[in-house]
């Protein structure tokens, strides 16, 4: 199994294969035409007061993870990570794991969040919450360990999820997710496309619904050179609404799709926002909102009377917020909201939990990832007190 170690690349930390993501884009040059973090109207919030929580106590038998992101499911807020490196070996052998989650029916966040459970597998260690179809569990146990099976050692398919969508008219969550080729080496993976996995029932895991059966990976709702959609979500009424932010340029632009929260397995149902308040059939139609993280929360916030979107700034301490009157806009200027605690010079995976919010969000709660050790991370709890202009 491969095990992408904490590395120190131009000054940057990155933690794992799903951390590299963002840091491969760097690569590119060229003339950006994407927006800045400062473009955009004067934001409609100011920054009141941050309480810094501390660390949320999660698995002891986890070591670092990344992702984060967290919904509401069944009276219970879940939450899901990506590359999860655990304290001993699971019964498959592995200390690698793409995916795990947690869940709490603690709701207040205000002295912290606690009572966090996790399923476990048959030697203890945390089971994903995604899990690979019978081919790609049997590929990973081929490539496991040196010597393997079969060449070359380490290859491995993984799941990393995204935004987490509750569906209560239908009984179930939506949990977006990308799968991904990852080969021996730093860099050398890539995303083969994304989709939505389906979970109907908590007891049970979520599904990986088949979408084109005659495909290579007939689960996939979009191809790997289409935007990641996922990066954040959330239910408007009937519809569904899901934004996709990728790197390019030194920039991070954000696109938004939305489609019936009924079809959203068929990419006809779907339209993607073009600008001038106009919406496209065609995919590659969506126009750049704003300059995010491919991490982040879009959310309503009663307060505000305003969605808010909540981020870090890539490879930075940098918390971040913008508002907006609509899902597709148009965007406020960056708020700088706070300066994260690290000691490598950046975190990652920043982002709003709006079903902790007080007052109708005038009190938001925030995370953020940051290392412990050359694997390790832990996740910070941050209250955030806002004021209207």
């Amino acid at each position: 199994m491969m095990r992408i170690s904490l590395a120190r690349i131009a000054g940057l930390r990155v933690r794992s294969v799903s951390g590299l993501l963002l840091l491969s884009a760097f690569a590119f040059t060229g003339c950006s035409l994407y927006p800045s973090g400062g473009s955009g109207p004067a934001p409609d919030l100011r920054v009141a007061q941050v309480t810094d929580l501390g660390p949320i106590l999660l698995n002891p038998k986890v070591v670092g993870r990344d992702g984060g992101y967290s919904g509401v499911f069944a009276g219970y807020s879940i939450w899901v990570f990506g590359d999860t490196f655990l304290a001993s070996p699971n019964a498959e052998g592995e200390t690698l794991i793409s995916d795990s989650w947690a869940f709490t029916a603690d709701l207040s966040a205000s002295g912290g969040i606690t009572g966090f459970q996790e399923r476990q597998d048959s030697s203890g260690a945390p089971a994903m919450l995604l899990q690979l179809t019978a081919a790609e569990q049997a590929f990973n146990t081929a490539h496991q360990g040196n010597p393997c099976q079969e060449e070359p050692c380490g290859a491995r398919w993984a799941l990393w999820p995204g935004a987490v969508v509750d569906d209560p008219a239908r009984h179930r969550a939506l949990v977006f997710y990308q799968l991904v080729s990852a080969q021996p080496g730093n860099f050398d993976f890539h995303a083969v496309g994304y989709s939505v996995a389906i979970w109907q029932d908590f007891a049970s895991l979520p599904e990986r619904p088949l979408i084109n059966p005659a495909a290579a990976h007939p689960d996939l709702l979009f191809g790997p050179s289409d935007p990641g959609f996922g990066s954040s979500a959330f239910a408007l009424g009937d519809e569904l609404y899901a934004y996709a932010c990728y790197s390019s340029d030194f920039s991070v632009p954000c696109v938004l799709g939305r489609a019936p929260l009924g079809n959203v397995l068929d990419l006809g149902s779907w339209t993607f926002y073009r600008g001038n308040g106009n919406w496209s059939s065609r995919i590659g139609d969506a126009s750049f909102l704003f300059a995010g993280n491919p991490i982040l929360n879009v959310s309503w916030n009663s307060y505000l009377e305003r969605y808010v979107a909540v981020y870090n700034s890539p490879l930075s301490v940098h918390v971040l917020m913008r508002t907006a009157p609509a899902p597709e806009g148009p965007w406020s200027r960056e708020v700088h909201v706070f300066d994260a605690v690290s000691s490598s010079g950046s975190v990652d995976d920043a982002q709003a939990h709006p079903e902790y919010n007080l007052d109708g969000g005038q009190t938001m709660f925030l995370t953020y990832s940051q290392p412990t050790s050359t694997l390790g991370s832990q996740f910070r709890l941050v209250a955030v007190r806002l004021e209207r202009p």
